[in-house]
């Protein structure tokens, strides 16, 4: 909504440059560079008005009318620079500091243009535009908590507003205020089925953790608007929690052409392009990110990331290690200051990351209540699909390490991985074997059916006895062309809950059965060399210990 808001007050600036050229004289000059403009001939308006300001530099209303023209243009830095030459010219007149926060705005500098508005909303505090435009730009840098302060008392005085409360029911919803959200929601739930009211849905089952759900309402949402601002975006995000990342790319994408300047949008476009190795287009999407929202560790950690991957390690550690200072508990800001230490050489401080890393991720899986490394790995006895034999993690004690893959067919990261998986067989699996553990479908079509199984046109069942689950493993093998054998979860899903598996993981157990490796099968999550390494050190070892 945030785009269309500030469309609408660019008005103000055609405004504001009407009142002030009746102040002054108004040459022939003048009066063709307004035709031009009210004609929507931007670039001829621009270099009429000049050629006023050649002949008038200190002329308020001409530098006002450039800058909104340059705004037509998409020119933004120079209409920032008009409006502040107008500026200094009548210092403090709300016309201008208004027109120029809106040019920060669209620029996509969203801090600067919350800044000017913040100003004007202290001298102004009864202006309810420039509230709404201060509220929103808060809303867009994530801070929630501010946008509810100016809005509550609003919304009181504006009942039927229905962009005020769409508004702010989303800050409400992203603060887990979610019974106040509801009261907003309902709101506009009585005036109809609108893509507000469904992407209002969509956000609080997102921040409820309820992806499936949130896809279905943020789709429909898009079937009634596509071009509600950070529909497309959320909607990415969903898709890409739910193991959709092509479908998110594109959701992210569509965004983006509404508005370059979307955090969301420009964060998951860069991780999931970090990810891919394609490290160069992942950075100037994480700068955009950063643009938005200076102080996001989570953009800055993947902008660290992406600046690593091209080999610029001088650049990348200052916002590796601004990263670790905001997220001291992220194992995976460590692990990439660690890295980047090391391709700068330096060592020591490298080891130490390393193993604040391995120390805060002990800490998390211990959190969990699953398996965490250096743990025994959980035992069991499961029949190998196709045969009567069993096949049990005590059988492979004291000889050999053991790679457990578990998944389904269903699952989207599961078909994603298994490529690599099947790579890493290839290298490794001749000393160490590769067991699939098949668990219950992450998506069956007895519930929500994933947007990238829909499009591949995967679909089975859910299992209704051992049997079928049996058959499902056999048909996921085939047609994953996975060479290992697979052993099937009983039906009461006891070895998925001990692993904590669900809908997919890999884990590495030395030949001592303490587990050495885990990883969800999510694309941001599984980092193939991470688990290649941990096989070849393996491998190394074992044929050094036979020499």
């Amino acid at each position: 909504m945030h785009h269309t808001r500030a469309d609408k007050f660019m008005v103000v600036a055609a405004v504001l440059a009407g009142s002030l050229l009746a102040q002054g004289d108004v040459t022939d000059l003048i009066r063709h560079a307004v035709q031009l403009q009210q004609g929507g001939d931007f670039s001829g308006a621009a270099e009429a008005y000049r050629a006023v300001l050649q002949q008038r530099p200190d002329d308020v209303a001409t530098h006002v009318n450039l800058g909104v023209v340059l705004v037509h243009l998409g020119q933004f830095d120079a209409a920032i620079a008009e409006y502040d030459a107008a500026s200094k010219l009548l210092p403090g007149d709300p016309r201008i500091e208004l027109n120029l926060a809106l040019a920060y705005q669209k620029s996509g500098r969203i801090r600067d243009a919350a800044q000017r508005l913040e100003g004007l909303h202290n001298s102004l505090p009864q202006n309810s535009q420039v509230t709404m435009l201060l509220a929103d730009c808060q809303l867009q840098m994530g801070d929630d908590a501010r946008t509810i302060e100016l809005l509550e008392p609003l919304e009181a005085q504006n009942p039927d507003d229905l962009g005020l409360a769409y508004m702010l029911g989303m800050a409400l919803l992203h603060k887990g205020r979610i019974s106040e959200g509801q009261v907003v929601l309902d709101r506009i739930l009585r005036n109809g089925d609108t893509a507000e009211a469904r992407f209002l849905l969509g956000t609080r089952m997102f921040e409820a953790g309820d992806y499936p759900a949130a896809v279905k309402e943020l789709a429909t949402a898009i079937d009634l608007n596509p071009k509600l601002p950070g529909l497309q975006s959320l909607y990415g995000r969903a898709l890409l929690n739910t193991g959709d990342p092509d479908a998110a790319l594109e959701a992210f994408g569509k965004e983006l052409g509404g508005n370059a300047n979307d955090y969301p949008a420009n964060l998951g476009v860069g991780q999931i392009l970090v990810e891919r190795k394609q490290y160069r287009e992942a950075t100037g999407h994480l700068r955009r990110a950063l643009q938005m929202r200076p102080e996001s560790a989570e953009g800055k950690l993947s902008l660290a990331e992406a600046l690593k991957g091209t080999a610029d390690f001088e650049r990348a550690r200052p916002y590796a290690e601004s990263a670790v200072k905001d997220m001291p508990n992220s194992a995976e800001a460590h692990r990439t200051l660690a890295s980047i230490d090391e391709g700068l050489h330096r060592k020591s401080e490298a080891l130490a990351e390393w193993k604040a890393a391995k120390a805060i991720e002990q800490e998390q899986e211990a959190r969990t209540g699953g398996p965490k490394l250096n743990d025994s790995a959980p035992d069991f006895s499961l029949r190998q699909a196709g045969s009567d034999k069993t096949v049990a993690v005590h059988d492979f004690r004291g000889k050999t390490p053991l790679v457990l893959v578990f998944g389904s067919y269903t699952c989207p990261n599961l078909r994603v991985a298994a490529e690599p998986l099947r790579n890493m067989y290839e290298r490794y699996g001749g000393r160490v074997p590769f067991l699939l553990v098949y668990i219950r479908e992450a998506h069956d079509t007895s519930k929500w059916q994933s947007t990238r199984n829909a499009r591949e046109q995967i679909s089975l069942a859910p299992a209704k006895t051992f049997a079928e689950k049996e058959s499902n493993s056999m048909v996921c093998s085939r047609k994953l062309h996975l060479p290992f054998p697979s052993v099937v979860d009983g039906m009461d899903g006891a070895v998925e809950r001990a692993y904590q598996a669900w809908p997919s993981r890999a884990f590495i157990i030395g030949d001592d059965g303490k587990i050495l490796y885990s990883s969800h099968l999510t694309e941001l999550d599984f980092h193939r060399d991470e688990m290649e390494a941990v096989l070849r050190r393996l491998v190394q070892h074992d044929r050094a210990a036979r020499r």
